[in-house]
């Protein structure tokens, strides 16, 4: 059965501020994703699900047993093949009209331009404050929006870089827990997944310019209290990446 774009945005398209360009804005859309763990896993398949035309994902690791608990994209046959390559196989079966590029690269501050400029909205999955870096002074220096997000233990959040002020080293400074990761601290598969999900809305709002994204503002989730909440920030002063002031 061969599923139309009009059929794919049903339900999207039904919203009260819906518009009728929506489903041809999202087909035309290109959206780069740096990352495909577990965060990266979940924020790709809604956005292909929801029709966003064009992607590039970015990732220069192979699928391991680990990861099949908590980056739902991949299967055990997947296990020794690049995470990219198997992504993209199983996207084209969500959606197959998706135009899917792969980079099997690190991302750095050498091929950040070349890799992400002309996107956009550039998607956060990567596990180390380094990229985080990169990614957020490319947003600055490019004016181009990046939905981070990060999940560890039990915790998970989600914050928007619109360019400009303020930016993600305004909000954690120069090396916010540096040495954190889910390797060591251990992760719940679907803190992850809420996490990455919530990077999917906030792409989707960028794109369809509605609602009000999480720009100047943190989103964080406790689920071992079952707590969530929305925090605001302001531009620190002197910081290194944006310049900012008071």
């Amino acid at each position: 059965m061969v599923i139309t774009d009009k059929e794919r945005v049903r339900r999207l398209v039904s919203l009260p501020d819906a518009k009728a360009s929506w489903a041809e804005r999202l087909r035309q859309s290109r959206v780069a994703m740096v990352g495909m763990g577990g965060l990266g896993n979940a924020s790709a398949a809604y956005l292909v699900a929801q029709g966003v035309g064009h992607v590039i994902l970015v990732d220069p690791d192979q699928v391991d047993g680990h990861n099949l608990g908590r980056q739902i994209l991949f299967q055990p046959p997947d296990i020794g093949r690049m995470k990219v390559d198997a992504a993209k196989e199983r996207l084209q079966q969500m959606a197959p009209e998706v135009s899917v590029r792969t980079e099997a690269v690190a991302l750095d501050g050498d091929n950040a331009d070349e890799l992400l400029s002309g996107y956009d909205v550039v998607v956060d999955g990567s596990d180390n404050w380094a990229t985080r870096v990169i990614l957020n002074r490319f947003s600055v220096r490019q004016n181009i929006p990046v939905v981070f997000a990060g999940a560890i233990g039990y915790e998970a959040q989600v914050s928007v870089i619109k360019g400009g002020r303020p930016c993600l080293e305004c909000l954690f400074g120069d090396t916010p827990l540096a040495d954190q990761n889910c390797a060591v601290m251990g992760v719940l598969g679907p803190v992850v997944g809420m996490a990455g999900t919530i990077q999917a809305q906030e792409v989707l709002k960028l794109l369809l310019n509605t609602g009000k994204p999480l720009q100047g503002r943190i989103w964080t989730y406790d689920a071992y209290r079952g707590i969530s909440r929305i925090v605001g920030f302001p531009t620190r002063p002197g910081c290194s990446a944006c310049g900012g002031e008071a």
